[in-house]
């Protein structure tokens, strides 16, 4: 009879000797996000399977165009990170008060001036600088140089670059290493200013390429950088149609 050796771990290593009586399995040390894997190699009289499962459970991965047809809940948000499906629930009002905010004190400035496109939350970016990855922020900026002379087609469903301009507002379903991830995936991606906007704290993150980074309160006055230099507003715009806490 075959003698099989176990060692409980996630994710394992097996080799079947064809000639013998004798199967192994054995430890092997895997990336704990991958989807399952199966390779059969040959050597003479014995045949080696290499197989990886991810320690906490498995994530399936699809491709940008798999993602683009993936049926999604009506309400929910989602974005595609390195192959894996991220879904955000519905925003909270006070979340679509600073969006719409934003969104409104920017059109109001760009369309004007011809400086390029505003887009809310319902526009995603394919950032091909990064595998699999398609980001959808809250709110966007697209300079004018960037939008095709003729318009956009029809079928048009993602940007293949990322924005001038990325605005995140801050929710209490996304942990700070979430927000964080997001932030360095915009900024490897070309996006060289980004407003973190905390509905609770009433404050305003600058993360910017080309200077430090700077928290501005409700008294302060926020400015479009390098990005939209003419742009400014008050932070307490922002949250007029919020409650304080």
């Amino acid at each position: 009879m075959p003698v099989l050796e176990w060692s409980d771990v996630a994710s394992v290593r097996m080799v079947v000797g064809c000639a013998g009586d004798r199967v192994t399995v054995g430890a092997c040390k895997l990336a704990q996000t991958l989807a399952p894997s199966i390779r059969f190699h040959r050597y003479g009289h014995r045949m080696e399977t290499r197989m990886a499962t991810p320690a906490r459970g498995l994530v399936m991965l699809m491709t940008v165009d798999e993602y683009l047809v993936h049926p999604s809940p009506e309400g929910v948000k989602t974005e595609l990170v390195r192959g894996e499906l991220r879904v955000s629930p519905s925003p909270s009002i006070p979340h679509g008060c600073a969006v719409y905010s934003i969104v409104g004190m920017l059109m109001a400035y760009v369309r004007p001036n011809r400086l390029g496109r505003v887009f809310g939350d319902n526009v995603g970016y394919e950032l091909v600088q990064l595998p699999r990855t398609v980001r959808v922020p809250d709110a966007s900026f697209v300079r004018a140089d960037r939008v095709p002379p003729q318009g956009f087609g029809h079928g048009t469903r993602l940007f293949d670059f990322a924005p001038d301009l990325a605005v995140e507002v801050m929710s209490p379903s996304e942990t700070a290493s979430q927000l964080q991830e997001k932030l360095d995936d915009f900024l490897s991606a070309g996006t060289t200013l980004i407003w973190v906007v905390d509905p609770v704290r009433r404050t305003v993150r600058i993360v910017s390429t080309t200077v430090p980074e700077t928290l501005l309160h409700e008294s302060d006055t926020m400015t479009g950088g390098h990005v939209l230099p003419e742009f400014s507003c008050v932070v307490e715009e922002i949250f007029d149609d919020i409650a304080r806490e």
